[in-house]
């Protein structure tokens, strides 16, 4: 089973650099590339140097197809030979060559599963429950009339949808690679109490919590807005004539540990995944519970921090050496010693 994280958070928080930084992770421990699965329209821009590389190998899912097949048989270990086709009924999904490969990133589960939510909806999909107040709409294409139907979601969409996420999931983390990365937005939302707390964006309100125990790494990539004043040429002004602008610049936490919110106090999850003798080492590490990304280095030197804590944990402590202890506490593993003498034998008599 493979190592698993999640990262969530705003956009603009780094998140797609955390799979820069992972492919470089990966490539350093293994000698092998990393797939990037996308479902977001941003694109993977910052990962660009990466996949001319070949460090990287990306596929986009295209949500004007039909994303279910496509999302099971790559979270399954399958990826499309020919990932340039544009043409669903073309792209052909061979087995991964785990021997090449050594990491694997979707980017992200709240575009699956918004993705999703709208698919069910405009299929009028019935999983359980069809499509609310379904309606169509004519438009012409090709001089010829047609109708697009839309519906809204009914409830059995949602059970529907949050079933597939937990599937999608737990089939990644089961692939034979290094690393599984998962990436997501963050949003607000009610725990039991109908308190409100901090989790990953998804459909429903149950599932948001639920995300985090699912993936062994929880990272909230947390954003603050910082003021940044510059004295340029004033618009329209004359020559010479400035003016002083207020620009903001994002500058990003990366928390493992559960914190509030600076502005709306909530709290959201975050953990790290590392055995319980080296949560002390590791607080030494990062004392206030967050590293700090950059465009060259972040979530990378986390996990090799992370290997290094493990690593040591392995090699020393009062654990080392407990097996030979127990043995030979409970006497295994000794040679049974036979008897010099044997007993009287008893003889019957008449």
């Amino acid at each position: 089973m493979a190592r698993s994280g999640l990262i969530f958070g705003d956009t603009g928080t780094f998140k797609t650099t955390a799979i820069a930084h992972l492919a470089h992770y990966i490539a350093e421990k293994t000698g092998k590339a990393t797939l990037l699965f996308s479902a977001d329209g941003g694109g993977w821009g910052p990962c660009q140097e990466e996949i001319e590389a070949g460090m990287i190998r990306p596929y986009r899912c295209d949500t004007a197809v039909i994303p279910l097949p496509i999302l099971r048989k790559v979270s399954q270990g399958y990826w499309p030979a020919n990932p340039e086709e544009t043409d669903i009924s073309r792209v052909d999904f061979r087995p991964i060559p785990w021997a090449e490969i050594g990491g694997i990133a979707v980017e992200g589960v709240t575009s699956i599963g918004t993705m999703l939510m709208r698919h069910v909806a405009d299929k009028n999909l019935k999983t359980g429950e069809e499509g609310t107040n379904p309606f169509r709409m004519p438009i012409m294409v090709d001089g010829t009339i047609r109708e697009e139907t839309f519906a809204g979601n009914s409830r059995g969409h949602y059970g529907f949808v949050q079933n597939q996420l937990y599937g999608l999931i737990m089939n990644f983390g089961s692939l034979p690679v290094e690393y599984f990365l998962l990436t997501g937005h963050d949003k607000k939302t009610e725990d039991g109490d109908r308190q409100t707390v901090g989790g990953v964006a998804a459909p429903g309100k149950a599932i948001s919590a639920l995300i985090p125990t699912w993936i062994g790494d929880c990272i909230h990539a947390q954003d603050y807005q910082v003021e940044r004043k510059a004295t340029m040429a004033k618009l329209g002004g004359k020559a010479g004539e400035t003016e002083d602008v207020t620009t903001m610049d994002t500058v990003c936490r990366y928390y493992f540990k559960k914190h509030r919110d600076p502005v709306s106090g909530i709290v959201y999850p975050a953990k790290p995944r590392v055995t319980h003798g080296a949560v002390t080492k590791l607080d030494a590490m990062y004392p206030d519970g967050f590293f700090v990304p950059t465009p060259d280095h972040g979530f990378d030197d986390y996990l090799r921090a992370l290997d290094k804590l493990a690593a040591e944990s392995a090699g020393s402590g009062s654990l080392k050496g407990w097996r030979e202890r127990a043995d030979e506490k409970l006497g295994r593993g000794k040679v049974a010693t036979q008897p010099t003498t044997h007993p009287p034998v008893l003889v019957a008599t008449k």
